[in-house]
C-alpha cells in the first residue's frame, strides 16, 4: 500500500520576486519558446530548473544554478517537513472551477508492489534525461500528479478547511489564467491520522509517469552509491501533488492527433466494416468543430478524409469494436478513444508502427485550432473524447494502460511552488 511523508521542501523566498513571474509547468509540455518566454519572465523561474537549455553540460549548469540561489537567499529550505495544500482555480468551458491537492512525498515502488498504478506507457529518452537532472542536482522540480480515492473525505476535508479558512503563504497567476495558491502545514500528528484512511488503496498516476520511474531509478541508485537507505529517507519518496479522485475540479482533456499524410483513395472501404460514417454539416474553424465533437459523445470527428470535409466514425457495434481486442486485452480498454483510433483508423488507414509514432508520425495535441493549423499543410485531423479519470483508474485497477498522451489533464500542477531536495 502506499506510504505518505511530509517533506522539508525547498521554497522561493520574497527576494526572488512575484510567484507570476516564477512559475513553469513541467517539462514534457514546454517547448523551446515557451521555454525563452519563462526564462525571459525573471532570472529565477522554475524553467531554467525543470528545463535547462540544451547541451551535454546542462545538468552541472543547473546545480550550480541551483547552489547559486540558495547561497544568495533565493530560494530557502522549510525547518521541518511540512504537507502543502495546493490550490488551482481556473475557468473551464466558461465554468469556475477549482482543483486541491496535497503536496507530499509518496514512496516510489514498483508497479508491480501496487501501491500506485500507472495509466500510460512511458519512453526511455525523457527517464534518462530525468534521472541525470536528479543524479546531478537532488532536487525534485515539480510534483507527480497522482489521484486517490478518498472515501472517507478526510482528504477532501483537510484541503477545504486550509482553502477556506487560511491565508495563503504563497500566491500567483499564471499567463493560462490559472490563479495558484499555497499553504505550508507543520506535518503533526494529527494531520497524519487524518489522513491515513486513503492509504488503504492504491494511488494512481494521472501525470508524471516518466518522473515517478525515475524517481524510483535514482532511489536505486543512490543505494548503490550510498549504502541502504533509511526508510525515511526522502529519497525513497517522490513528490507528488494528490488529488482526491472525487475533486470537481478534475478536468480532463482530450487529446487530438494529426497525421501529415493524406487518407487513401479507398479510406470509406477500409473503414466502413468497423464504422458508420457520416459526413457533418459544419464549418472547418475550431468553434464548430468543437461542437460537433462535443454533440456526437460516441464519435470520432476526422477532419479532411475527403478534402476540406468533416466525418463522424461511430463504431456499428461493440462486438465489432471487441473484435480488435489483441489477446489479453479487454473489450474497454480496446473501446477507449485513443486505442480505438490507432486500431480501427490509423492502422487499416496507415499502418503506422510503434517506431513511427515514436520518430513524430502522429502530433498530439489538445487545442482544435492547432489541428486546424496544421491542416494547412494537408493531412488528417482526429477530435476524440476524453477519457474520464474515472476510466482510468477502472483500466489501472485491471492492470491495464493506455498508450502516451491518451490523457491531458488540465491545468497541469505547477513548477515552482514547493521543490523537494532529496537528502535529510
Amino acid at each position: 500500500m502506499p506510504r505518505l511523508m511530509p517533506i522539508r521542501g525547498l521554497r522561493y523566498t520574497t527576494a526572488a520576486g512575484r510567484l507570476d513571474e516564477l512559475l513553469a509547468p513541467p517539462f514534457d509540455v514546454i517547448g523551446a519558446r515557451e521555454r525563452e518566454r519563462l526564462a525571459g519572465m525573471s532570472p529565477h523561474n522554475a524553467v531554467r530548473l525543470e528545463m535547462a537549455e540544451s547541451g551535454e553540460e546542462r545538468y552541472g549548469r543547473v546545480a550550480a544554478e541551483l547552489e547559486r540561489w540558495t547561497a544568495e537567499g533565493i530560494v530557502e529550505r522549510d525547518a521541518e517537513p511540512m504537507l502543502y495544500v495546493y490550490e488551482q482555480a481556473f475557468v473551464e468551458a466558461g465554468i469556475e472551477l477549482r482543483r486541491r491537492a496535497l503536496i507530499c512525498g509518496v514512496e516510489s515502488q514498483p508497479w508491480e508492489a501496487g501501491a500506485v498504478l500507472p495509466h500510460e506507457y512511458t519512453m526511455s529518452a525523457p527517464k534518462e534525461d530525468r534521472l541525470r537532472l536528479l543524479q546531478a542536482t537532488g532536487t525534485q522540480f515539480s510534483p507527480i500528479f497522482m489521484l486517490a480515492r478518498d472515501r472517507s473525505g478526510q482528504l477532501a476535508g483537510l484541503l477545504a478547511s486550509t482553502a477556506e479558512g487560511l491565508e495563503p503563504d504563497a500566491s500567483g497567476e499564471t499567463a493560462d489564467g490559472v490563479t495558484h495558491r499555497l499553504w505550508a502545514l507543520p506535518a503533526d500528528r494529527a494531520r497524519l491520522r487524518q489522513l491515513a484512511p486513503l492509504l488503504s488503496e492504491a494511488f494512481y498516476i494521472a501525470d508524471g509517469h516518466h518522473r515517478y520511474e525515475t524517481s524510483l531509478a535514482y532511489r536505486t541508485w543512490l543505494a548503490d552509491e550510498e549504502g541502504p537507505l533509511a526508510s525515511d529517507h526522502p529519497a525513497r519518496f517522490a513528490m507528488a501533488g494528490v488529488v482526491p479522485v472525487e475533486d470537481e475540479g478534475l478536468v480532463v482533456r482530450p487529446l487530438h492527433r494529426y497525421v501529415p499524410r493524406e487518407a487513401p483513395a479507398d479510406w470509406r472501404e477500409r473503414l466502413g466494416g468497423l464504422f458508420e460514417i457520416e459526413e457533418a454539416a459544419a464549418t472547418v474553424e475550431p468553434a464548430a468543430l468543437e461542437g460537433v465533437r462535443a454533440g456526437s459523445p460516441d464519435a470520432i470527428v476526422a477532419v479532411n478524409l475527403a478534402p476540406g470535409r468533416i466525418h463522424l466514425l461511430r463504431p456499428k457495434s461493440d462486438e465489432a469494436v471487441a473484435s480488435l481486442a489483441p489477446a489479453g486485452a479487454s473489450s474497454r480498454w480496446v473501446s477507449a478513444a485513443p486505442i480505438l483510433l490507432r486500431l480501427g483508423v490509423l492502422d487499416p488507414l496507415w499502418g503506422i508502427s510503434d517506431e513511427e509514432l515514436r520518430a513524430g508520425a502522429v502530433t498530439f495535441t489538445h487545442e482544435v485550432g492547432e489541428v486546424l493549423e496544421a491542416l494547412r499543410g494537408g493531412g488528417v485531423g482526429f477530435l476524440l473524447q476524453h477519457v474520464p479519470a474515472s476510466e482510468v483508474i477502472t483500466l489501472a485497477d485491471g492492470g491495464e494502460r493506455l498508450p502516451q498522451k491518451s490523457t491531458f489533464y488540465y491545468p497541469k500542477l505547477g513548477t515552482g511552488l514547493v521543490f523537494a531536495p532529496l537528502s535529510p
